[in-house]
């Protein structure tokens, strides 16, 4: 990248306003997604293999247990070994070394103890997207998926995938409970700035197979995994459900340029990814495009709004007594009624599209 234009007073020359200000890349093409592997997990598919969305992709064990038991002197499997509920691992008739549900060998002890992990149920993980297998280790399962993969902060949940819903009216707006109703069954929402703990219980219950919104309140957050938890802990497993948070915590507008791809994509499926965190839209969408000079506030007052910069100013004092380098941005109007305006935002407190 060249230097900078600067005048005479050392200030960035309007054109070259944005060269100190970070760059967030919001798109990529064919994406990677991980599905990581636990202890007694097992992979399904294999390097090279094509996989559509529902393809089974690994065997996962529901809450397992180390579990332990004497080999005395007879021949082990050895570690990695998968097994069923109450096959013969060593030793025979009523003296075989068993386990009451299936598993995976972890090691042998020096006291010759054979020790495993071991669940009372196995599910089988379906991928939420179209793609390649492009890796498959005693880590996990990597896909480079076809389609464009809108980045997010952080996602919670199984991943998933179903027809986009738009529900808000707009991207800093939030979506109460009564908009939730059975029409959402199998669908993937777009639940604006931020969703309350009943919101996502009445999402569930109903089917929906997940949400995409701006923010996450911290307590609303830590509710949700605990609730994700407890059904996990049932008989019978729910369908899975993932949550995106796009921006961060709290409440939170979903940035100008997800919105737009989102709105653009509405009514055509899409896959929800939480290894790296992310929304996979089909390969023939139309992404917005960067538009030189455009900012987005990341923080302070204005955080979320949109606009461009207008005036370097160089260092100014900011609350708090800290001198940081600012710039006036001319700030758009918000769909939910806040006037365009020129403010002082310091450059650390912005970004701009990659």
């Amino acid at each position: 990248m060249a230097a900078a234009a600067v005048d005479g007073r050392g200030r960035l020359m309007p054109t070259d306003l944005p060269a100190r200000v970070v760059a967030r890349q919001f798109a990529e093409l064919e994406p990677r997604a991980w599905f990581r592997l636990g202890a007694g997990d097992a992979p399904l598919v294999e390097v090279g293999d094509r996989v559509d969305p529902d393809s089974p992709i690994l065997n996962r064990l529901r809450h397992p247990s180390v579990a332990e038991a004497g080999v005395r002197d007879a021949a082990a499997p050895e570690p990695g070994a998968r097994f069923e509920a109450g096959e013969a691992l060593a030793g025979r008739g009523r003296g075989a070394l068993h386990f009451d549900g299936p598993g995976r060998v972890l090691y042998r002890t020096p006291g010759n103890r054979l020790r495993a992990a071991v669940a009372r149920h196995r599910e089988v993980i379906l991928s939420p997207v179209a793609g390649v297998v492009e890796a498959v280790g005693r880590g996990g399962v990597e896909i480079r998926c076809e389609g464009i993969g809108l980045r997010a902060a952080f996602a919670v949940g199984d991943p998933s995938h179903g027809s986009l819903v738009i529900v808000v009216d707009g991207p800093d707006a939030e979506m109460p409970p009564t908009r939730v109703d059975v029409r959402g069954a199998g669908a993937v929402l777009v639940a604006g700035a931020r969703v309350d703990v009943e919101t996502i219980t009445r999402a569930r219950a109903i089917g929906v197979r997940g949400m995409i919104v701006g923010g996450m309140i911290g307590k609303d957050l830590r509710d949700m995994a605990a609730s994700l938890a407890r059904q996990e802990a049932a008989l019978h497993a729910s369908p899975p459900f993932t949550l995106v948070v796009l921006d961060g915590y709290g409440k939170r507008a979903i940035p100008e340029a997800h919105w737009e791809c989102l709105v653009a994509a509405a009514g055509s499926d899409v896959g929800l990814c939480a290894d790296p965190p992310m929304v996979i839209l089909d390969a023939g969408q139309t992404i917005s495009s960067r538009r030189p000079g455009r900012v987005r506030v990341t923080g302070g007052e204005w955080l979320g709004r949109s606009g461009s910069m207008v005036e370097h100013l160089g260092l100014r004092r900011r609350p708090g007594g800290l001198f940081m380098d600012c710039a006036y941005v001319a700030l758009a109007g918000a769909p939910g009624g806040a006037q365009a305006q020129v403010v002082e935002v310091a450059l650390a407190d912005l970004e701009q599209d990659a």
